[in-house]
């Protein structure tokens, strides 16, 4: 087993290296060397990064030179210009009939029903005739593009 190494026996060996007029040039040059390459290494590993970036900015350039030229291809086919003719400006050709759904919702917007649907009818407590008697009313009591009627409307007839 080694004996316990003290203090004063450990910083021995560092007194026991001899430096020589050609060690010390050598570290001179060495550290000299690394002063000056390493900020040149610096601006090269940037430089580096750059040119990675610009590269992979030329490639997407060229991706969508290629779908651009691709779509141009398209529009010179005449079926394509028919088909977004009827697409995007709802066209029709002559003696076509063209039908328009007005709010065609995806109904995933609207989430699900909280309610499930039941099987059993169930009475209304609201007389629709009657309902359907006021809404007529109203409407026909509606002002009309912001004119004010002094006189009161006649009342419904009955009818028998």
């Amino acid at each position: 087993m080694p004996a316990p190494v003290s203090g004063a026996e450990a910083g021995n060996w560092i007194r026991g290296i001899r430096f020589s007029g050609f060690g010390l040039l050598m570290m001179a040059l060495l550290v000299l060397g690394i002063v000056v390459i390493a900020p040149n290494l610096k601006a090269y590993a940037e430089q580096r990064q750059q040119i990675a970036q610009l590269q992979a900015a030329v490639d997407a350039s060229e991706e969508e030179i290629e779908r651009l030229g691709v779509e141009r291809e398209r529009w010179n086919d005449s079926t394509y210009v028919m088909t977004q003719a009827r697409d995007r400006l709802f066209y029709v050709n002559p003696g076509e009939i063209s039908f328009i759904v007005m709010n065609d919702v995806d109904s995933a917007l609207f989430g699900e029903d909280e309610a499930p649907v039941s099987t059993e009818l169930k009475a209304t407590t609201v007389n629709w005739a009657e309902s359907m008697l006021s809404s007529l009313v109203t409407a026909g009591l509606a002002e009309v593009s912001g004119e004010r009627s002094t006189e009161p409307a006649p009342a419904p007839e009955p009818t028998p």
